[in-house]
């Protein structure tokens, strides 16, 4: 994360905003799996007053491809207030092919997530029912450390290809992709990994190979972090 040279301002500011901000609220539907979510707009929506009363703005825009990965393009958010000082924060993100749609979608869900992880913003039930708070997971205890090539969710080698692309674009799954991705970089505990990948199993197998395999790359990176999955 990068800032200007003084945050006097804008530090009391965003912390005022942060706290009036309730969260975005699940209003989208996804027919295909009978579940909802919160789209770009309804994220701008929960913060676009906050922001405003406190003198805050939000820019964000896309970057050079990663010079590491050729599939992976950046996106920079940055917090400005009306006094010129700033916070901002680079997002990379693997696209699951190099094209021009394949960028959009990793565009508009890069601008969702970064803009959430930055004003520690919560999806919320239409509802908004149990916000700001998380099911304890079920289930037996998690081991220390998970070979994920034994005990990790299949999704690499899953029967069947499932569907494809071109029928996951036209059932509008991307964004579904979008919020499992999103999902998977905020989870906080191993027990509740292992719980996300039994209640997402059976929708994730049918999704195109390469998506599910960005999902289970995601899943090992988060593995990684809480110190559960071996490298």
């Amino acid at each position: 994360m990068k800032s200007s040279d003084s945050l006097a301002k804008i530090a009391p500011a965003l912390v005022a905003a942060i706290n009036s901000i309730e969260g975005a609220k699940k209003g989208s539907a996804n027919p295909h799996f009978k579940s909802r979510y919160a789209n770009l707009e309804a994220v701008i929506e929960a913060a676009h007053e906050a922001l405003g009363a406190n003198g805050l703005t939000v820019l964000q825009g896309p970057g050079p491809l990663d010079p590491m990965d050729a599939r992976a393009l950046t996106l920079t958010t940055r917090i400005l207030h009306e006094s010129g000082e700033w916070i901002e924060t680079d997002f990379s993100l693997p696209m699951a092919k190099p094209d021009p749609q394949a960028a959009g979608s990793a565009v508009t869900y890069a601008r969702r997530y970064s803009l959430m992880a930055m004003l520690n913003m919560p999806s919320l039930d239409d509802d908004g029912e149990g916000a700001m708070q998380r099911k304890p997971a079920s289930g037996p205890a998690v081991p220390s450390k998970l070979d994920v090539h034994e005990t990790g969710p299949d999704w690499y080698k899953a029967s069947g290809p499932g569907m494809s692309s071109a029928a996951a674009k036209k059932l509008n799954l991307g964004e579904q992709l979008d919020d499992w991705l999103g999902d998977l970089e905020t989870i906080p505990t191993a027990a509740e990994l292992q719980e996300w990948a039994k209640q997402n199993d059976e929708h994730i197998k049918e999704m195109p190979q390469g998506w599910r395999r960005m999902v289970r790359e995601a899943w090992d990176r988060r593995g990684r972090e809480l110190g559960v999955v071996n490298q």
